[in-house]
């Protein structure tokens, strides 16, 4: 497996419309994201909507089983990232945070309930060792709509035979 093969994976695996409100998953980070990704598929009047990019952190490997040259037992880690980016025309900034936490809430949901991304042979498990969040503070725009952002972190492993 590869970086490429576990990006592919969690694209695949959130690709929409496994958590409500995530309209979008980028494999990584768009040049740019235009408005209409937000709500893309959505009947119109939808308040908020979000898109996600996905982000690998960092990988690691250890020996889990000695063989010969090529029987051996490797385990990577990988450290992902799904950065979510909310925009809603909500009247209250309050209610905007009320979609958001449904959408994060929904994402860990979908996580733990496929640990295995349903790519298993090639991933050996998702969220298991690691599911971290980080969030922003909503922003207000001069429109009066409201962005909010925030990461959910979580690993990709998988077992090599090297």
């Amino acid at each position: 497996m590869s970086r490429a093969t576990v990006r592919a994976a969690v694209a695949a695996y959130f690709a929409p419309p496994v958590v409500t409100g995530l309209n979008k998953v980028f494999s990584a980070a768009p040049k740019r994201i235009e408005g209409t990704w937000f709500r893309y598929g959505q009947p119109g009047g939808t308040w908020s909507g979000a898109v996600g990019v996905i982000n690998i952190i960092s990988e690691s490997e250890e020996r889990i089983a000695i063989g010969g040259e090529t029987s051996g037992k490797k385990w990577v880690h990988y450290t992902v990232e799904m950065q979510l980016f909310q925009h809603s025309v909500r009247t209250h900034s309050e209610d905007a945070m009320t979609d958001f936490d449904a959408l994060v809430d929904g994402f860990k949901d979908a996580l733990r309930a496929g640990r295995r991304l349903d790519d298993y042979p090639v991933i050996f498990e998702a969220g298991e060792r690691e599911l971290v969040g980080e969030y922003g503070e909503p922003k207000v725009l001069a429109d009066g709509a409201t962005e909010i952002w925030g990461a959910v972190r979580f690993e990709v492993s998988e077992v090599l035979t090297a």
